[in-house]
């Protein structure tokens, strides 16, 4: 996800209204973490929409859209004009912390209180104090850090059972640590619902979750319109990511939740982002091994 390294090139980029940049190591992450972008040879190019998605990406971390010198500056300074890093600007990575939330019209039910939050808004909090104090029916694991921010907007439709779910970002670098989630999910006793992308490597996400019970993602008909149109297909992300991750999903069992959406990108040889369903208003499911 969205670190120092990363805004660092989206800055330069910016700068120079660049079209294309050479395919290093921090480029191609902005295709396969940030889904900017698109991989022809060993350049990544850049549409007019992509630098736009740059700057209100940066914009929306609270990152400056343009390079910004912090050799010399204060901490606090850094913090205010450069980055929210905390990494970058010489304090400690966050420990133990994750990011939490309830979907909207729902409370945020921990550690024995009841939190309306609004919109847009989540808990950032160390989980040992809430690892056994979660009065929700499931977690809802977010893959993207956007999506999660913007859970409000989508339309999940959910089973009874788990009308109530709190909602967990994934983490990165900097909003929260995977190692921090991880360890809260293994200490939860929730049933784990995956809200990933849907391509190799946010299907592999999904089968390692404890306990679950199944994936977020719209629904057959929507999810094949999206990988089977020139406009939507991501065919670039099952390219990249077929290799780490192939031997996992053919491995994968028949009654598994991912088993189902795994034969669904492996036929189209494609993937689609989790904010796709943002843009086009999609109504996301529950894929569960009955379903």
């Amino acid at each position: 996800m969205l670190d120092q390294s990363l805004a660092q090139l989206m800055q330069r980029l910016l700068e120079k209204d660049a079209p294309s940049t050479p395919l290093n190591a921090t480029a191609r992450r902005l295709l396969e973490d940030l889904g900017i972008g698109r991989i022809q040879g060993k350049t990544l190019y850049l549409s007019d929409r992509n630098r736009q998605e740059m700057r209100e990406l940066l914009l929306a971390r609270g990152y400056s859209a343009t390079p910004v010198t912090i050799k010399g500056m204060s901490r606090s300074d850094r913090l205010v004009e450069a980055t929210p890093n905390e990494k970058a600007g010489g304090g400690t990575v966050k420990t133990g912390r994750v990011a939490i939330k309830a979907l909207s019209g729902k409370t945020l039910n921990i550690a024995s209180r009841t939190l309306p939050l609004p919109d847009g808004c989540h808990v950032d909090i160390d989980w040992h104090r809430v690892s056994e104090q979660v009065a929700h029916d499931a977690i809802i694991l977010v893959e993207n850090y956007e999506v999660f921010d913007q859970v409000h907007r989508l339309h999940l439709d959910l089973p009874p059972a788990y009308s109530n779910p709190l909602v967990l970002y994934r983490g990165d670098r900097t909003e929260s640590r995977l190692d921090n989630v991880k360890a809260f999910l293994d200490a939860s006793i929730l049933p784990v619902i995956a809200f990933p992308d849907i391509d190799p490597k946010g299907l592999h996400i999904a089968g390692t979750c404890p306990r679950l019970v199944g994936i977020l993602a719209p629904d057959a008909g929507d999810l094949e319109r999206i990988l089977s149109s020139p406009a939507t297909t991501r065919p670039d992300l099952y390219r990249a990511q077929l290799a780490n991750v192939g031997a996992y999903l053919r491995s994968i069992a028949v009654e598994s939740p991912v088993s189902r959406l795994w034969e669904i990108v492996h036929h189209y040889r494609a993937g689609a982002v989790q904010e796709r369903w943002l843009a086009d208003n999609i109504i996301c499911k529950l894929w569960s091994a009955e379903s």
